[in-house]
């Protein structure tokens, strides 16, 4: 695993998401101080086994069809991740808030060496299971986004799915992305924009619940301060994907 960066505590443990279950090992890295992920009542549900359970068995999957007028398949989704990220043979990668781990299995499977971080034991334990089933040997990480447990320049590749609609700081977790990039390393992003004026309200209501949706502009923004220079952008209704690169000759933050 990479170094560890100052202020995080790090010790390896091991957990259970359920009475019974196998014992998949995570390492504990979680800050001493400072927030976790995000707040409010989206990280209360994503403690609970049964949200792991369902998330990618019934609610990504109609969440993202519904918020992009069903032009965004998951296969069309993942398609777009190997293709954006290739090449991936070898390649080191860092999955900020895994959940489950589709994005951690789908670029496992293209030969990549795959650390994943989530701030819930329950999705941690759910994803763990999902890649013993498959024989995937990936490294997971209990661990905020806020403040990633890893050295500078650590990863070829940083990949990030939906979780940027959960932090409470996202501009802080962007220059942790950029810091944790290789010179020439590049990160992806999927989340769910800012609406227009119809969908602020539902988009306010869920703003108590600890979710964010940011604007594209805002995104953009944000890595440029964390000295990251934009790449490919689609949107498909309400979903945006985007990637971005190290800045040649630059030093993030």
């Amino acid at each position: 695993m990479a170094g560890t960066s100052e202020g995080a505590a790090v010790r390896a443990g091991a957990a259970a998401a359920s009475a019974g279950a196998a014992r998949p090992a995570w390492t504990d890295a979680r800050p001493r101080r400072g927030t976790v992920r995000g707040g409010g009542a989206a990280a209360w549900l994503n403690a609970w086994p049964l949200t792991a359970w369902a998330y990618e068995r019934v609610w990504r999957p109609r969440s993202v069809g519904l918020l992009s007028g069903g032009a965004f398949s998951t296969e069309r989704e993942l398609a777009r991740l190997r293709a954006w990220a290739s090449p991936l043979a070898g390649a080191a990668v860092l999955d900020v808030g895994t959940s489950a781990g589709l994005y951690a299995r789908t670029l496992a499977r293209e030969g990549a060496a795959v650390v994943a971080l989530d701030a819930s034991r329950a999705f941690l334990g759910e994803a763990a299971r999902r890649a013993r089933h498959e024989r995937l040997a990936i490294e997971w990480v209990w661990g905020d986004a806020h403040a990633l447990p890893f050295a500078d320049g650590s990863f070829d590749r940083v990949v990030v799915g939906a979780t940027l609609n959960e932090l409470s700081e996202p501009a802080r977790a962007v220059r942790e992305i950029a810091r944790v990039l290789r010179p020439d390393g590049r990160a992806w992003f999927m989340y769910a924009r800012r609406a227009g004026r119809l969908g602020r309200p539902l988009q306010a209501a869920l703003g108590l619940a600890g979710l964010r949706f940011p604007a594209p502009d805002e995104l953009d923004a944000w890595a440029a301060a964390a000295g990251l220079r934009p790449g490919r952008r689609e949107a498909y209704g309400g979903v945006v994907v985007a990637s971005y690169g190290r800045r040649a000759g630059g030093s993030p933050g």
